[in-house]
């Protein structure tokens, strides 16, 4: 017995040994079967590796069928030995599948033949890949079982995973009317109802299914009837809505377009008790015919609440007075007619000819401005006027007291030039400004020679504001001149002073002061320019005469820049040697 049981042992150590030199490692789980020497050829066969991926598919014969049949992801690796992506013998617990990408929430489904797209991006693996809906055949080929059984057996038809709601009325292409975004939306340009005996028009299109469709208890109504307008819409008016004293169907004033604006159109309103002329022909319907307006009883409007038959026997029944009796003393009694026509409210038909005949004729610019600009409450920049309780609605006076200059405008000389002041001229602001344009005003060159200064040369060309501080100083020019926007604009005296030195800044300090005309600009220069010195002559008027070769030679080169100077233009004119080694340097020797 003894003698027996060590060869036993042996042989299990040399069997042990031996295993361990064929075999590289245990099987994972699901091939545990396969376990052992004598089973390596289930899978092996002769060694070579075509065969062993030969012997895969003889075992998982689901994934032989979807390789024949072209489909699903081995269809699309089949050139690809098995044991690529599903290796073995690392032990019980290893994962046979190698998921490109890392795991199964990596994988790209599109390698499959089948992308994912809409809704079933969001849906979890498992949620599709169970066995409710493992309906194919290679689900019943697979050997496997239970529910880590596998990932095949699927089918694309929709309805191998999601209900049909119309119980195959409809047919079982899904996609015909539906995405995969949204199983509830129609989609866009599938399902067609120009097919059916009842083709959408106008809003018809954008109604939701369900609206017409009853998709309730899991049944959907197809042919609801809709031979009239009634029979899914109410009478809105409540029997108000006549043509020819007869009740007429809503589609004798509504289209299937938009309910809204009504058809009803201004030609036919002129076979009304009011035809509809100039600006009345633009005013929406709502605007006469108002919702539910009070006094009249709501089972004479209907659900929609249109007053149908309003009064309109003159303006007044609907229009109010806006300008609060300011005109009822005119023999007229302030008609809206005799300043207004049906063409348009505004502008007023009262003419400029006819504000002649009133207190100031309009003339110029005063002739261009609106009305409302002294007459209207948004007057900009003009005292205003009293509030609405005493003008009307419209907010309009009629009669104003501003008819001077100076009622509307600033006067920025403070009387001098008026009637009565220092300067008095005749007519006043009228004598340098047009009523055309305030600014700029009318004195122009001639005008200045009456004034004490004469603009003459390169004055001629100069802005008003080069010479009158007083533009700088207030800004006026950048300002409206009427009374309201003209605040902080000072006097505007023009007392400029006449010295060109209270203009120009001279750029020879006082080399000149020892002259006769004590260095006065107008002995050297003229008005036409500063440069060059027009009116200086050098052989007489200095006590060097340039004659000769002397007369081509830059000032600079004999008169020194002046380093006080603001500029390298600046030179010492004075004194000055002239003596001829001053410039010309004695020979070298």
């Amino acid at each position: 017995m003894v003698k027996g049981g060590l060869v036993a042992l042996a042989l299990s150590c040399l069997a042990g040994s031996l295993a361990a030199q064929i075999s590289p490692g245990p099987l994972a789980r699901p091939h545990q079967q396969l376990e052992g020497a004598l089973r390596c050829v289930s899978c092996h066969g002769g060694g070579r590796k075509e065969q062993m991926t030969a012997r895969c598919l003889e075992c998982h014969k689901e994934i032989a069928w979807l390789v024949q049949q072209g489909r699903g992801y081995h269809a699309r690796v089949r050139d690809q030995e098995c044991a690529t992506c599903h290796p073995d013998h690392a032990g019980r617990d290893f994962a046979m599948i190698s998921w490109p990408g890392g795991d199964s929430s990596r994988f790209d489904h599109a390698r499959t033949g089948w992308p994912l797209d809409g809704s079933h991006l969001k849906t979890r693996c498992g949620d599709c890949h169970k066995p409710a809906f493992r309906v194919a055949r290679a689900a019943k080929l697979s050997e496997r079982r239970g529910p880590n059984w596998g990932w095949v057996g699927l089918e694309r038809a929709c309805v191998t995973c999601h209900e049909d709601v119309h119980k195959g009325r409809l047919g079982t292409a899904c996609a015909d009317c539906h995405t995969t975004i949204d199983f509830k939306t129609i989609a866009q340009g599938k399902f067609n109802h120009d097919r059916t005996h009842y083709p959408l028009r106008g809003r018809h299109r954008t109604v939701a299914c369900e609206k017409c469709h009853d998709f309730s208890g899991g049944k959907v109504i197809h042919s609801p009837p809709f031979a009239n307008c009634t029979d899914s819409h109410r009478d809105a008016h409540a029997g108000t809505a006549t043509l020819a004293g007869r009740v007429v169907d809503c589609a004798s004033c509504h289209v299937v377009e938009d309910w809204r604006p009504a058809t009803y159109t201004v030609a036919q309103h002129r076979n009304t008790k009011y035809p509809l002329e100039g600006k009345h022909q633009q005013v929406t319907c709502a605007d006469c015919h108002v919702k539910n307006p009070p006094g009249v009883p709501t089972t004479q409007l209907g659900s929609a609440g249109v007053w149908m038959r309003p009064a309109a026997a003159q303006c007044r029944d609907c229009h109010a007075d806006d300008h609060n009796g300011q005109l009822a003393s005119r023999p007229d009694r302030g008609a809206c007619s005799a300043c207004h026509k049906v063409e348009g409210w505004t502008p007023s038909t009262f003419t400029v000819a006819q504000h002649a005949d009133l207190r100031l004729k309009l003339e110029g610019r005063h002739a261009d401005i609106a009305c409302a600009a002294c007459h209207g409450p948004d007057r900009k920049d003009l005292p205003p006027l009293p509030g609405n309780q005493v003008l009307g609605k419209a907010g309009v006076a009629f009669k104003i007291k501003e008819i001077e200059c100076v009622s509307c405008h600033v006067d920025p000389h403070k009387g001098r030039f008026a009637a009565g002041g220092p300067r008095a001229t005749a007519g006043g602001c009228l004598a340098c400004h047009d009523v055309r344009s305030f600014r700029p005003a009318t004195a122009d060159v001639a005008t200045h020679a009456k004034f004490s200064f004469a603009l003459e040369g390169a004055h001629r060309a100069t802005a008003c504001v080069g010479c009158h501080d007083e533009f700088k100083r207030t800004g006026a020019t950048k300002r409206s001149s009427l009374v309201r926007a003209a605040g902080g604009i000072g006097e505007l005296s023009f007392a400029a002073k006449h010295d060109c030195v209270a203009c120009h800044e001279t750029p020879h300090g006082r080399q000149f002061d020892a002259r006769k005309d004590r260095g006065r600009c107008d002995a050297c220069h003229g008005v036409d320019a500063f440069a060059p010195a027009s009116e200086f002559d050098h052989t007489k008027d200095a006590s060097f005469s340039t004659k000769g070769a002397h007369e081509n030679v830059p000032c600079n080169q004999c008169h020194p820049r002046d380093p006080k100077g603001r500029t390298a233009k600046d030179l010492i004119y004075r004194p000055v040697s002239g003596k001829c080694e001053s410039c010309h340097g004695k020979e070298s020797k």
